[in-house]
């Protein structure tokens, strides 16, 4: 008796394993379906033009994705540190921790910064051209 119950078990868990591996697999791509999006767009951009990549422009935002394939999807680039629009969003939550004073003395210390390198920049090229 006891081996069947064995066998019985060991059925039992193969089967059931298998189910929540299938179960999984597909709310895995019901939650990740953009990705087939974008399969299919980049399948298209390359088919209309093999050369696309050499030829991509800089989006306004700085987004690899909305350069590349016209769409983003922040999801895909929740592990990407220096994402634009991720950063951008970042320190829109840091300054709203901070006091109005804080923050008008942040944003000062920033738009003097930007000043500097500005200038640096137009020193730089004049001493070059």
């Amino acid at each position: 008796m006891s081996l069947l119950k064995r066998i019985f078990k060991g059925f039992k868990g193969h089967y059931a394993y298998d189910e929540n591996y299938l179960t999984q697999l597909i709310e895995e791509e019901k939650k990740h379906g953009y990705m087939k999006n974008l399969i299919e767009i980049s399948d298209k951009i390359i088919e209309e033009n093999p050369n696309f990549i050499d030829e991509v422009k800089k989006s306004e935002t700085g987004c690899w994705m909305e350069q590349v394939y016209g769409t983003r999807y922040c999801n895909i680039c929740d592990f990407v540190d220096d994402c634009p629009i991720k950063l951008e969003a970042d320190f829109q939550a840091y300054l709203q921790t901070l006091s109005e004073e804080a923050r008008t003395e942040v944003l000062a210390l920033i738009a003097h910064k930007e000043a500097v390198m500005k200038s640096a920049q137009s020193i730089k090229q004049s001493k070059q051209g």
